[in-house]
């Protein structure tokens, strides 16, 4: 099932529930990128079509596909794509810090 959540504290509270209801399986969180460091759509759809494309052409499949595309956006990007990923894992990171301080309060009553 799908739910939104608008901040930390009720993330917390849908993984408290979930805890306290002995319920099964995992929990994803889905947080975007922060807008000031995304880059445009369209830019990086067509940058992505471009990448795989590459990949196809030279026959990169498996576990080499990922770090090939990343490595290729990167390039196309001038390197903006990674910025943005940074900021993307920072930002995840700060994210599930306040979800922890949050749910450790709940877990504290």
């Amino acid at each position: 099932m799908d739910y939104m959540v608008s901040d930390e504290t009720q993330a917390a509270m849908a993984i408290k529930i979930k805890w306290d209801l002995g319920l099964r399986g995992g929990l994803l969180i889905a947080n975007p990128i922060p807008e000031e460091y995304s880059l445009d759509k369209d830019y990086i759809d067509g940058i992505i079509k471009r990448a795989l494309k590459e990949s196809e052409k030279n026959n990169v499949k498996g576990k080499n596909i990922t770090p090939f595309l990343l490595g290729r956006i990167k390039d196309l990007t001038g390197g903006e794509s990674l910025k943005a990923n940074i900021e993307l894992v920072r930002n995840n990171a700060c994210v599930g810090a306040k979800i922890a301080v949050e749910l450790n309060k709940l877990m504290r009553r």
